[in-house]
């Protein structure tokens, strides 16, 4: 009787150790496939955009790694609204007021607020690409873009003509071509 509950006891410590074992992988695989889903999509995006991207920017003589940084940051990796349903990468507004309303963020004399801004729809993002690089290179306030010497210059530019209000719009273009590496697709 005594080695019978002893039996019993161990058979469900061991039981229960094998279940905490079995919760434990379980944990750790939906984290590691988080963390690399996390990553996969920004990966796609890059191989889906790095082509079109450079094919445009060449075409229109601009930096490759500026346009690809401005949609990534614009566009949330093409993962927002305005990317998926209205193929809209730079978040170009519509003045014409043919668009589509959607709450942005947006600085007014150095403070940050959400605000309800008309953008620009597109058929493609392809079409997106094209008109971001006709608005870079045939507006005029946009014509020192064109005579920039680095990627660095360019974004500082593109900040400089107000492209975006936000302030530190430049830094955060330049910070997304250093981390990634785009500055590899000037060349």
């Amino acid at each position: 009787m005594k080695i019978s509950r002893i039996l019993r006891g161990c058979l469900t410590v061991i039981f229960l150790m094998a279940l905490t074992l079995a919760i434990l992988i379980f944990v750790i695989n939906i984290f590691f496939d988080g963390l690399k889903n996390n990553t996969n999509y920004k990966e796609a995006y890059l191989e889906d955009t790095v082509p079109l991207a450079v094919d445009v920017a060449k075409k229109y003589d601009l930096y490759p790694s500026v346009m690809i940084a401005q949609s990534i940051l614009e566009s949330n990796w093409g993962r927002s609204e305005l990317s998926k349903e209205y193929n809209n990468y730079f978040g170009v507004k519509d003045v014409k007021g043919e668009g589509v309303m959607l709450e942005t963020e947006e600085y007014v004399e150095g403070k940050s607020g959400t605000y309800l801004q008309n953008f620009k729809k597109y058929r493609s993002k392809k079409e997106s690409f094209t008109h971001y690089a006709k608005l870079l290179t045939e507006a005029k306030r946009y014509e020192k873009v064109k005579t920039a010497r680095d990627f660095r210059e360019a974004a500082r530019y593109i900040n400089e003509a107000g492209y975006a209000t936000d302030p530190s719009y430049a830094d955060k273009i330049i910070s997304i071509v250093e981390k990634y590496s785009l500055g590899q697709y000037d060349s």
